[in-house]
């Protein structure tokens, strides 16, 4: 306890703060889906025509000499016409699980106070990295293929369960099936989403054979070797957002011979598959482009399509902010 007079004399007062735990996050994030995602659409239309301002730093990693491990800062700032959203993530791999067994992504997300710079708002970095990476792979799919029939995804877990709660929104989708190394895990997701969508078509199915030909494939593991090369029945649409690190892979070179590539940020070209193609010389005359190209356009191009995410700070900033501007009063648990 400080005494008074020393309170006084050191000038301290208590920086307004509220906390959005796990529970909060997925909550704000999934009572209303197409709210969110419609949110996340809007603001990034609103910067890539230039009405809002965007400051984007490329994410730093620092990896754990010799283990599967590492921790990311990223920041991001977005300057709308009525607001202005500083943030940043300190984001863990946690690939030992001993402390904390149950989760892979471990840290904090902090939302500064517009002018005083003060830390106003944080938020548990589990579902919030998870829900804004199957948020962004939706926004791939509304994007690049919106009239999409059947949807598979290989991982079960949040990333994948957050895809398939976020693609019940697309209109037209009929089927939902997941894959996953448990095939108790898959059925459970089965499960779930088939509850909350009655009227879809929900199974599971085995990773090494797409025998149902689905329009799009969502890649969502953390898998160290090659998912899907192209070779049998592909896809329209290919969604990766797993490998995000040296370590993991998720695509064959090959599929570069079917597929043309876009990113959500061109950030994710430096991570994962894309930064291993690159480094072997397989994508020097390539063009890779991004949402700001997608956004442009207007409607999607012809042909086979490949979707890389390999995790934005701008989709974290977009995020805060629709948990930031939501109106319940309700929106925070613990402290």
């Amino acid at each position: 306890m400080i005494d008074p007079a020393l309170k006084k004399l050191l000038r301290l007062h208590e920086e307004p703060y509220v906390f959005f735990d796990d529970a909060a996050v997925h909550d704000t994030l999934t009572t209303a889906p197409h709210a969110y995602l419609d949110h996340l659409l809007d603001a990034l239309q609103s910067i890539f025509c230039g009405e809002t301002e965007l400051e984007l730093p490329p994410k730093s990693v620092f990896t754990d000499p010799g283990e599967r491990s590492d921790f990311r800062v990223m920041p991001c700032v977005v300057r709308f016409p009525d607001r202005v959203r500083k943030t940043v993530k300190i984001i863990g791999t946690n690939w030992p699980r001993q402390v904390v067994p149950g989760e892979i992504s471990v840290g904090k997300a902090f939302a500064l106070h517009s002018s005083e710079n003060f830390i106003e708002a944080g938020f548990a970095g589990c579902i919030l990295s998870s829900a804004r990476t199957g948020a962004c792979a939706v926004t791939g799919m509304r994007l690049l293929l919106p009239e999409c029939d059947s949807l598979a995804i290989v991982g079960a877990g949040r990333v994948g369960y957050y895809t398939a709660l976020y693609a019940t929104t697309l209109p037209g989708l009929r089927r939902i099936e997941f894959a996953d190394r448990s095939p108790e895990r898959a059925r459970l997701a089965a499960e779930v989403i088939g509850r909350l969508r009655p009227d879809l078509e929900t199974s599971i199915f085995d990773a090494s054979d797409l025998s149902s030909e689905p329009d799009a494939l969502v890649l969502a593991t953390d898998s160290e070797a090659p998912l899907f090369n192209g070779s049998g029945h592909r896809p329209r649409l290919v969604i990766s957002v797993g490998a995000d690190t040296d370590w993991q892979s998720e695509l064959d070179k090959s599929v570069l011979d079917h597929y043309a590539v876009f990113v959500d940020t061109h950030d994710s070209r430096h991570w994962g598959d894309l930064k291993h193609f690159e480094q072997d010389g397989l994508m020097t005359d390539m063009e890779i482009r991004d949402l700001r190209d997608l956004l442009k356009s207007g409607e999607p191009p012809p042909g086979p399509k490949l979707f890389v995410s390999t995790g934005s700070a701008l989709f974290d900033n977009l995020t805060i902010d629709y948990l930031l501007t939501r109106p319940s009063p309700d929106r925070t648990h613990g402290g």
